[in-house]
């Protein structure tokens, strides 16, 4: 059976082929669903262009934006999920295909402090997208494409074409805040991999690499962030001294 976390990468990129049928996977995890956690905003799927995004939340308990291309066609699509612990997921389908390890691929960013749960802005008339993530800066997306156009608080950029080399086909060459970048891997959570790095990065560029046993904690085949916002500040203030830590 697939880990409940892989089932969450899995079926983010089963919701964006399958937009009338957003709540069907959530009987696919192994636990039973929980019941709506009351801060978690549920926004039903809107199409704006040719984006759907709508809001909900998981039985961990944890509130999601989910941003997908409507034009999903041979299953070919990158779609998005920013999640209240801080983490921006970046799904890639590379075809129709039930091979995952083939033909998906995810990339794991989170963004620190997480100060709120993330909120979508989507207007169908505009037609508009937008998603204030959980540390509060804005990410805004082309309509026309569901793929990032504009970063509140630094640079984003996206290549044009999916391809298994280009690590998710997402990038921040800049940010004003505490970012950490867990890599891509093709047919899983890059997070899954306890003795792989991944790299904390600063307001200023600076960059302090640490396995992701340091920072997820591994139970009965789920994984998690270890830390809040407190504690880690404390952890890199000794294990990433050169970073700077506005929180």
């Amino acid at each position: 059976m697939l880990e409940s976390g892989m089932l969450t990468f899995v079926l983010l990129g089963l919701l964006a082929a399958s937009p009338s049928q957003a709540q069907a996977w959530k009987r696919l995890f192994k636990t039973p669903a929980a019941s709506r956690t009351a801060s978690c905003p549920r926004v039903r799927p809107v199409i704006a262009g040719g984006t759907q995004g709508y809001a909900d939340s998981l039985n961990s308990g944890l509130c999601f934006v989910s941003i997908s291309p409507t034009d999903t066609t041979g299953l070919i699509y990158r779609n998005y999920g920013i999640f209240s612990d801080g983490m921006l997921l970046v799904f890639n389908s590379f075809g129709d295909s039930e091979d995952t390890a083939k033909d998906t691929g995810a990339r794991e960013f989170y963004f620190f402090p997480r100060a709120q749960v993330p909120a979508l802005s989507i207007d169908a008339g505009g037609p508009s997208v937008s998603v204030r993530m959980a540390d509060g800066g804005l990410l805004s997306f082309d309509p026309a494409t569901a793929q990032p156009n504009a970063a509140e608080r630094g640079s984003v950029s996206v290549a044009p074409r999916l391809d298994r080399g280009n690590r998710g086909g997402l990038e921040f060459p800049s940010y004003s805040g505490l970012m950490l970048d867990v890599g891509f891997r093709m047919g899983e959570l890059p997070s899954g991999r306890p003795s792989a790095e991944s790299s904390f990065r600063d307001a200023n560029g600076r960059l302090c690499a640490v396995k992701n046993s340091e920072v997820f904690a591994y139970a009965n085949g789920e994984r998690s962030f270890r830390f809040d916002d407190p504690g880690l500040k404390a952890f890199l203030k000794t294990r990433c001294p050169s970073l700077s830590v506005y929180f």
